[in-house]
């Protein structure tokens, strides 16, 4: 069962929420705002899958030259309303023009910046722009992964530590998953 005893050895991505079979693993918010995994003990099978999949107690040595890729988008309209030259968007425009799906940060109506789908341009607009505040993922491991094993192809945006995350709760690689991550030293 996984505790989090220091919160610096828990990036919040909810790998270990998606992976519980027995569902007694939420993610809730702590004083400042963060999202860490809270067992309900009680309910826990002890199969131990959380710590598993938990990609900061099971750090993978990647390769010494990652394989990186930088460019700024032409189109001007398509531009306006990016962040950093509008790659993602058109990484994911592409991918929606193959019968893909994209997964990103936006704002929900209340204002609160989560995780979701899109499945069209106007949808995937909304993904656009920074947000620099933690984004909740936790609906979206397990939609990522029903895509994949349908054969879809999927993008997955989001910090280091959410692909990570991901990552670790996918246990194999998906030759039909496109993951984008940015530079991050932290979550404000």
């Amino acid at each position: 069962m996984i505790t989090i005893e220091n919160k610096s050895q828990c990036c919040g991505c909810s790998a270990c929420f998606s992976v519980c079979p027995q569902q007694c693993i939420s993610m809730e918010k702590d004083t400042e705002g963060f999202f860490y995994p809270q067992v309900e003990t009680k309910l826990c099978a002890e199969c131990g899958l959380c710590e598993i999949v938990c990609p900061v107690l099971h750090t993978k040595a990647g390769s010494l030259l990652p394989q990186a890729y930088a460019f700024q988008i032409k189109d001007e309209d398509s531009l306006y309303g990016c962040a950093a030259g509008g790659a993602f968007f058109a990484i994911g425009k592409k991918i929606i023009e193959q019968g893909g799906y994209i997964f990103g940060a936006a704002y929900d109506k209340d204002f609160v910046v989560k995780h979701m789908m899109a499945r069209t341009i106007s949808e995937l607009e909304t993904f656009r722009s920074s947000k620099y505040v933690q984004s909740d993922p936790t609906s979206c491991f397990k939609q990522v992964k029903r895509l994949l094993e349908g054969k879809k192809i999927v993008c997955y945006s989001g910090t280091p530590c959410q692909i990570a995350g991901l990552k670790a709760f996918l246990r194999k690689e998906y030759k039909n998953l496109v993951t984008i991550d940015l530079v991050c030293k932290g979550v404000s």
